[in-house]
């Protein structure tokens, strides 16, 4: 449905006249919330339906948000990726492992959450409904991993938003949301409660604002209170996986001591239509709990539960994250990437693991007439190095670069001689440290340009400026290839 289509939804208002879903998005406006988080779902969205012919737009979607990004790393590593993921260090290796689809539903759904972990809840019980989806979707993320599926990351997507309808009441209507948990502990079920309060369902809402947000349809479709009785199996999966996930999660959350018998009964009931038997889905349920232990993020869920000793050796330390991009970036090349995947996984590589506030590749066009911006990440929108174009000739510093063949970093551009060298498409972005990396052809002569600018004052180290040659070294091999 169009969101701005007439909605049954639209038809329901409060005691002001104002309709609910109306009211959640004023509220999510005031606090400053919605604007950011409806532009970055519907660059996700959009990135999506440009499909992988074309991976630079949600790569660059996702990088736009330093959390986001750790968040999608994290799940690519988890265990539901186990036989496939592991080590994935950069977005762009994720989509080479998981698939584009895989990254983007992932992105999804830990953006949506992500808005609402870095809110202030009004209350206990809403902290402990968002704390719930949570620990809901690492269960799921547990039984993908047990059932061995494709495309598992849209289980983990449906589960963790399975509840939206009633995150967004906790958190942006909280006397609503108050009012509706007192009448349940009175002993109203709760879609009775919420149709008093809100006059519409939890689910109702959950819908309409998947809708809003242009969600995939099989998301929507498990948000619903009852399924299709037409649904295909997918679909039936993923609803029957909601279900699952998220009374494990209750159950984890509602008893001082491990709720065993009712797990177990709740694992026999699904164990069919999920396809696992009853130990795997307890197993599934019991990781997700160990690890609710250890996460900050989770704590709000598993409060009153010791956490048990694992007995595990302690994780070695990271790669850096440049080091790591590097990596990734070998990878890609042994894996016969394409040149726009190389290019992509070349910028991650030192967008994130330099703090970068702008970062591109210039190649030289066929006639050799211009170097045109090919690729390029930057921190804000809009991006003024797309579709940059300068001319092959010039007496600036770039071209010098060019020229001479000779990498140039600039850790003070305000200097006077350094000043008066500065390209304007440069300058116009400040006056930060910034790097210049030519790239040349098998004759040596060069063919484009690699340029990255920091956020910040800092200057590199000599290790790192290191790293950088052998990222554009590793870059230089399949451009030149591809000559």
């Amino acid at each position: 449905m169009n969101p701005t289509e007439a909605s049954p939804a639209d038809s329901i208002r409060d005691d002001a006249g104002e309709a609910v879903p109306a009211r959640i998005l004023r509220r999510m406006n005031e606090s400053g919330g919605f604007p950011a988080l409806d532009h970055s779902v519907a660059r996700i969205v959009d990135a999506l339906e440009v499909g992988d012919e074309d991976t630079g737009p949600l790569v660059e979607a996702v990088l736009a948000d330093v959390s986001l990004t750790q968040k999608v790393l994290r799940l690519a590593n988890s265990a539901m990726y186990a036989p496939i993921g592991g080590g994935v260090s950069t977005v762009s290796h994720a989509m080479r492992v998981l698939g584009f689809q895989a990254v983007g539903h992932l992105a999804l759904g830990v953006n949506l959450l992500g808005s609402l972990e870095n809110m202030s809840p009004h209350s206990r019980s809403a902290e402990r409904e968002l704390a719930c989806s949570l620990l809901a979707g690492s269960v799921a993320g547990g039984v993908v991993a047990k059932a061995g599926r494709r495309n598992g990351e849209i289980a983990v997507v449906c589960t963790l938003l399975h509840r939206i309808g009633s995150l967004l009441t906790a958190f942006y209507l909280p006397p609503e949301w108050e009012r509706v948990q007192r009448a349940i502990a009175a002993g109203r079920d709760e879609e009775a409660a919420a149709r008093d309060v809100l006059g519409m369902s939890l689910e109702e809402l959950g819908a309409f604002m998947a809708r809003q947000w242009r969600l995939p349809g099989s998301i929507v479709r498990t948000l619903v209170a009852e399924p299709d009785a037409d649904a295909q199996a997918d679909d039936a999966w993923l609803y029957a996986m909601t279900r699952f996930s998220h009374q494990s999660a209750r159950l984890l959350a509602s008893a001082t001591e491990p709720a065993d018998s009712a797990l177990e009964a709740l694992a026999a009931d699904f164990g069919p239509v999920l396809g696992l038997s009853g130990a795997d889905l307890l197993d599934a349920v019991a990781t997700a709990a160990e690890e609710a232990n250890a996460e900050p993020a989770l704590a709000g869920a598993m409060a009153r539960r010791e956490s048990p000793a694992t007995g595990k050796d302690p994780v070695p330390p990271a790669l850096s994250p440049l080091r790591a991009g590097i990596a990734a970036l070998r990878d890609a090349l042994d894996s016969h990437g394409t040149p726009r995947e190389v290019e992509y996984a070349a910028l991650e590589a030192a967008f994130r693991g330099l703090d970068l506030g702008r970062v591109a590749v210039l190649r030289l066009d066929a006639e050799g007439q211009t170097y045109r911006v090919d690729a390029c990440l930057c921190e804000r929108e809009p991006d003024r190095l797309k579709g940059l174009c300068i001319p092959a000739g010039g007496n600036d510093l770039a071209h010098f670069s060019l020229a001479r063949k000779r990498d140039f970093y600039i850790d003070n551009p305000r200097d006077d001689k350094i000043a008066a060298l500065l390209p304007a498409w440069i300058s116009c972005h400040g006056t930060h440290p910034f790097f210049l990396l030519p790239i040349t052809d098998a004759d040596e002569e060069a063919m484009g340009l690699l340029f990255g600018q920091q956020r910040e004052d800092v200057k590199l180290t000599r290790e790192e400026l290191g790293l950088l040659a052998e990222l554009r070294d590793l870059l230089r091999r399949r451009l030149r290839a591809d000559a």
